[in-house]
């Protein structure tokens, strides 16, 4: 086990293991890029790194969050992405539904092996392609859609 330093994130941790936290700036990096806030990062044991950073949607409605979460898996480390938000579909009356709006979802994972110090460049650019074509999925049906009958609503859930 090593000391984890060299991070500009408030990391309430003095230690994790060293394969994992020589990815956790890179991770933390990611997060900056697709969100423009700077990430929490939060130990989970020594072997496991929780982190997010606020999301925000172009319409104005409802919180998000970029999760990723770093972790030690068979003899690798793996990092899961996933957006976390509270959107729901929106009922006539604007109220929101039971129903979950999907169109802002977006989960992506990778495995690298013990030891490597960057995550694969195409995911990176898959994550950022991904988060925000999921942050604009809304708008973007909104523009392409036939007419008013056509077009999307939501509301966040309380």
């Amino acid at each position: 086990m090593t000391q984890y330093g060299g991070s500009e994130s408030q990391i309430a941790f003095p230690y994790v293991s060293e394969d994992v936290g020589v990815l956790v700036p890179r991770v933390e990096d990611l997060l900056r890029r697709v969100c423009h806030e700077e990430p929490s990062s939060v130990a989970d044991g020594e072997n496991a790194v929780n982190l997010q950073a606020p999301l925000s949607f172009p319409d104005g409605i409802g919180v998000g969050a970029v999760k990723a979460e770093l972790f030690r898996y068979r003899d690798g480390i793996r990092l899961d992405i996933q957006i976390g938000h509270n959107r729901m579909f929106a009922k006539r009356n604007g109220e929101p539904s039971s129903r979950r709006c999907f169109f802002n979802d977006y989960v992506a994972s990778v495995t690298v092996s013990s030891g490597k110090e960057e995550i694969p460049q195409n995911f990176v650019r898959k994550v950022v392609s991904g988060v925000a074509a999921a942050r604009d999925a809304v708008k973007r049906h909104n523009r392409q859609s036939r007419g008013v009958w056509d077009e999307v609503k939501v509301a966040a859930q309380d």
